[in-house]
């Protein structure tokens, strides 16, 4: 009868023991399963909702300090500003937009003044000057390669590629200005990331709102 006993109760064991290396392997077959569906549509090229600190110029600059660090966020925050004016210059001519029509106009005159104030500091500041040669700043070859394709979309098409576009490039501005506390100790640098911060964060959450009332279904 002991035999019996202790023969069932080992049975019983192995049974449960079976049964729950069945169901830790159907949990992490489950769990891989998932992270390689979320991972297999994510863009891991350009910032998305889950990284929106990821960008090329940014990452760039990361592992820069002092000198090195101020002269070329400057040079690439010009070379940055740049694009953006270019960008909102299409607008006048790719759409009928009025909404778009005053943002664009923002852009175009903040952005200019900013890259007057910055042109202004690298040669106060270290005698140097902007780039001369946009793309060799990182980032800026698919930057360009979008705006080109850009220039030949209109009203709704150029509308709602516009608004990605321009949401984009302000974020990686955003993240480029974040970098500024610990980088740098300079007032004026430190205002213009608070600056920039401020204004682009509302015109980023000014062109989503766009997004849904034009282009939600």
């Amino acid at each position: 009868m002991k035999l019996s006993l202790f023969g069932f109760v080992g049975s019983l064991l192995f049974l449960v023991l079976v049964l729950a290396a069945s169901g830790t392997r159907t949990t992490t077959g489950t769990t891989n399963s998932n992270h390689s569906g979320s991972m297999s549509g994510m863009n891991m090229g350009t910032p998305t909702a889950s990284s929106p600190t990821s960008d090329p110029m940014t990452d760039s600059l990361k592992t820069m300090s002092g000198k090195e660090f101020e002269i070329k966020f400057m040079q690439y925050m010009i070379v940055h500003h740049q694009a953006a004016v270019q960008m909102a210059q299409l607008v006048a001519t790719h759409t009928n937009r009025p909404e778009l029509k005053t943002m664009a106009n923002s852009i175009i005159r903040e952005q200019s003044q900013e890259i007057t104030e910055m042109t202004t500091w690298l040669k106060q500041w270290y005698g140097a000057k902007p780039l001369t040669n946009p793309m060799s700043v990182p980032g800026m070859m698919e930057m360009m390669a979008s705006m080109n394709r850009l220039k030949t979309a209109h009203n709704a098409t150029f509308d709602k590629e516009f608004l990605s576009m321009m949401i984009q490039h302000h974020q990686e501005a955003i993240n480029m200005a974040k970098l500024l506390p610990s980088k740098t100790q300079r007032p004026q640098l430190l205002t213009l990331g608070q600056n920039i911060i401020k204004a682009q964060s509302a015109e980023i959450q000014q062109m989503r709102t766009w997004q849904k009332q034009w282009f939600s279904s």
